[in-house]
């Protein structure tokens, strides 16, 4: 069991909110951390030693898909993903069957570390495939398009009661992929997934060790995509700088990363999710990012209002229609000064219709929007939603100068 520590800043299960404290529906308290933490190992293993009957048996068929949102995994202590596997292997065969999957994301990159090439850190399977002298199959990697170019990024997902863990698909595909860092006891599967974040919270707030597990898995698996943040939280000595960074990160333009992670939570769906390999990455960062956001008690909740500019499709104004109950899915910055309230960046795909929200925050929830001024790089009185926050539009209406102004209710459930 993890280890715990009387005098801790951290929010006991007993102390949350009464929202999270509620009877959780069937869907709601099933957790796969054990499952898939298995069927990823499992998968990785199979493909290092050749057998690629046994992946099959994970991620399907391109015809039948299985649990093909794996296969860009890359799991703690690996480097390597399946892609890469088969070209070491030289198996054209299991190379292009692997590419037939709508989800397989050639622009995976390896871990940091070596191989019989030398450094091969950063490299994809082509660029691993053209050190190796592999030109017939490196041909077969360039008849592969990226993998989310097809993929249409929802502005919202319908609230459906009870859906937590399925809608956060990323959260719980990384806990698999990295449950020896974030969670090494046995998963209970009755657990739902707040819970399970709120533990691991507690876990690091008790341990020098645990912690640092974490911080170490995070610049390993976050060294594929962002260098500058893979420095500072590899430079990160003490739990609170480590968690400093983490959030000072997040607001860091220069480096992207809001952007990237962002996009990478807007792409999760329940049917049909295909992480790509930047996603993956990202995601043991998501998990620290929304275990802070949800349970350090040194940011604090706003029960303020808040306000919110994005710049969105005619299609996607039309989505926002009074009555509606909607999911975030990904964090969500708001201000609690209109002026303030500028559309904040993002790479996902938006319009040139502007939609102004005004957010009242006085339900008592774990997902109000945290004050991260203190750490923020820039004072825009900057308020942050956790990632899955709830609301009901309760107002909409039309300026003169063409904007749509939405009137909103933060929901507890």
């Amino acid at each position: 069991m993890f280890s715990h520590h009387k005098d801790l800043e951290y929010q006991k299960a007993s102390d949350m909110d009464y929202s999270m404290r509620e009877t959780p529906t069937r869907e709601e308290i099933r957790n796969t951390m054990e499952e898939d933490n298995k069927d990823v190992n499992k998968m990785i293993l199979a493909a290092k030693n050749g057998r690629w009957h046994e992946v099959y048996q994970v991620i399907g068929t391109p015809e039948n898909p299985k649990k093909d949102f794996l296969i860009n995994s890359i799991p703690e202590n690996r480097r390597w993903s399946i892609l890469m596997q088969a070209v070491w292997w030289k198996n054209q065969r299991a190379l292009a069957t692997i590419l037939r999957f709508p989800a397989c994301d050639i622009s995976t990159k390896a871990k940091e570390g070596f191989s019989e090439i030398g450094p091969d850190g950063g490299k994809t399977a082509l660029e691993i495939a053209q050190c190796f002298g592999h030109k017939n199959l490196g041909n077969v990697l360039l008849t592969k398009k990226e993998s989310d170019s097809d993929q249409e990024l929802d502005t919202f997902q319908p609230h459906i009661s009870g859906h937590y863990n399925e809608f956060l698909g990323l959260i719980r595909i990384t806990l698999g992929s990295y449950k020896r860092a974030f969670y090494p006891s046995r998963a209970d599967p009755s657990k739902s997934l707040i819970t399970i974040l709120n533990e691991i919270f507690i876990d690091m707030e008790s341990s020098e060790t645990r912690w640092k597990a974490v911080r170490d898995k995070i610049c390993e698996s976050v060294y594929t995509v962002c260098d500058m943040t893979h420095g500072r939280l590899k430079a990160c000595t003490t739990r609170e700088q480590f968690y400093e960074a983490i959030i000072n990160a997040y607001t860091i333009e220069e480096n992207f990363l809001y952007d990237i992670l962002n996009t990478a939570l807007r792409r999760q769906r329940r049917e049909g999710y295909r992480p790509t390999a930047v996603d993956l990455a990202i995601g043991p960062y998501v998990v620290v990012y929304q275990t802070l956001l949800l349970f350090w008690s040194k940011i604090t909740k706003e029960s303020a209002t808040t306000y919110r500019k994005m710049l969105v499709s005619q299609k996607d104004i039309d989505k926002y229609v009074v009555g509606t109950k909607f999911v975030w899915l990904s964090f969500v910055s708001s201000s609690v000064e209109y002026r303030k309230a500028i559309p904040f960046p993002t790479c996902a795909p938006s319009g040139d219709k502007t939609i102004i929200f005004t957010i009242n925050n006085t339900t008592n929830s774990p997902w109000q929007p945290k004050n991260i001024e203190k750490y923020a790089q820039y004072m825009e009185r900057e308020r942050v939603y956790p990632a899955g926050a709830k609301f009901l539009i309760t107002k909409r209406r039309t300026a003169s100068n063409g904007d749509i102004h939405v009137t909103m209710n933060l929901l507890s459930e």
